[in-house]
């Protein structure tokens, strides 16, 4: 995949400064992925994990393990709350729900502008169908010279600190639930 083109989202914020990919592989079709995807959030189905992290939280921050049908009708305008220090500074806008191709959000934070994209990107192999999970957090904002190197090194580190381990989580709870 050629993660310098053009993706679905790309447009909302042209000018971004900010640009991280984040790639996870699930093996199952993007339709049995989309749904874990639809529920993401706080106060919805969490931010996944890995079980083997969890277990190491208190069980109120555990991430749902089901599909939930209460969480699969986000529609464009709805605000998705997310973890952080402010509730009123921390959340995400839908602008896209492309079922089962893409989700994508849009939040102003602290003095930036971001979108974050889940896409999803289907093959076909051998043993069957996989799901190419692709977050891409486009970021605009406002610093200059070393403090915006700074803000752009840091935010790629925390893209990855963060999005890998849900990654992680989301692609064991796809996969355990194809094998029940």
């Amino acid at each position: 995949m050629d993660l310098n083109t053009t993706f679905p989202g790309d447009d909302i914020i042209p000018d971004a400064v900010m640009i991280y990919n984040q790639l996870r592989v699930v093996r199952a079709p993007r339709s049995e992925v989309y749904p874990w995807i639809l529920q993401l959030g706080k106060g919805r189905g969490g931010w996944y994990l890995p079980a083997s992290w969890e277990r190491f939280l208190p069980k109120t921050w555990w991430a749902s393990r089901t599909i939930e049908d209460r969480w699969q009708h986000l529609k464009v305008g709805d605000r998705v709350d997310d973890y952080g220090f402010d509730a009123k500074e921390d959340y995400f806008d839908v602008v896209t729900v492309d079922s089962p191709n893409a989700l994508i959000y849009r939040s102003d934070r602290y003095g930036a502008k971001f979108t974050w994209s889940l896409l999803l990107h289907e093959r076909t192999t051998e043993s069957g169908p996989e799901t190419t999970i692709h977050l891409r957090f486009r970021g605009k904002i406002a610093a200059r010279g070393l403090k915006r190197k700074l803000l752009v090194w840091g935010g790629e580190w925390m893209d990855w600190a963060s999005t890998t381990p849900m990654l992680a989580g989301l692609a064991e709870r796809v996969e355990r639930q194809k094998t029940k």
